[in-house]
């Protein structure tokens, strides 16, 4: 198994944001994670990436307990996240903030040498920008994007860094529905194209049923269901609390 919850939790005082969770993924596999507002969604993503670390339970990388382990040794390890709200150097081109991200896995010993002239760290930087369809405005400021090409920007920093497991928080969220078909393709591409083992929480019920795998439902902290998108899809009880409070737009 390549990442593993084991009866997670996570409490705030008296409130249980996240409560006796079991979640596996396996390789290759794009698992989303939709749930009403409040769910927990955002809260377990939280205790997956090594921001918070769980009240209860445990939470397995590769059979490595990895509950205690911070934010930065977990992106060492290949766990990697994006966020809801974009986080990109505004004032570096689309390339210098690719580039950062891939010389981030590179051991250089020789400080006086121009990061332009890590050529390895170059290409790595430019293959991921042509996966996204970046290519083109690569030497254009961050801040001067529109909305979608900072949200493809944020994924190629996280792809330059080769996670084994990548965390997408709402990754269409602001996007017209436009961009968001394009991001529904670009995601799923790249999960078949580089092999990537996702998971994703997103708002949009349509992008989900249409790339994932797999799918766990969270309710009040706990999971209410996981199944296929058919088997969700058809699950009643997700029905009723879930999919049938007109929540096409709210995971």
């Amino acid at each position: 198994m390549l990442l593993e919850t084991k009866s997670i939790c996570k409490y705030f005082g008296g409130l249980k944001a996240v409560d006796d969770v079991d979640f596996r993924l396996e390789q290759g596999r794009l698992k989303s994670i939709i749930g009403p507002n409040g769910a927990g969604k955002t809260t377990f993503f939280n205790l997956v990436s090594g921001l918070y670390a769980p009240t209860h339970g445990s939470i397995l990388f590769k059979d490595k307990d990895i509950s205690n382990m911070s934010i930065n040794d977990r992106s060492q390890l290949g766990i990697t996240k994006t966020y809801q709200l974009t986080h990109i150097f505004p004032r570096l081109t689309v390339f210098e903030n690719v580039r950062l991200a891939a010389q981030s896995r590179h051991t250089i010993f020789n400080f006086w040498r121009r990061a332009y002239s890590l050529s390895e760290v170059n290409d790595k930087a430019l293959a991921v920008l042509e996966h996204l369809g970046l290519l083109k405005v690569q030497s254009r400021i961050a801040a001067e994007l529109s909305h979608g090409e900072k949200k493809y920007l944020e994924i190629g920093i996280a792809l330059a860094t080769e996670p084994e497991v990548l965390l997408l928080d709402e990754p269409t969220a602001g996007m017209s529905p436009a961009e968001t078909i394009e991001a529904t393709h670009i995601i799923s591409r790249l999960a078949k194209e580089l092999s990537l083992n996702i998971i994703l929480i997103e708002h949009d019920m349509s992008v989900v049923m249409e790339i994932s795998d797999e799918i766990m439902v969270l309710h009040e902290g706990r999971k209410l269901a996981e199944g296929t998108p058919n088997e969700i899809s058809a699950n009643e009880i997700v029905q009723n609390v879930y999919l049938g409070k007109g929540a096409s737009r709210d995971a």
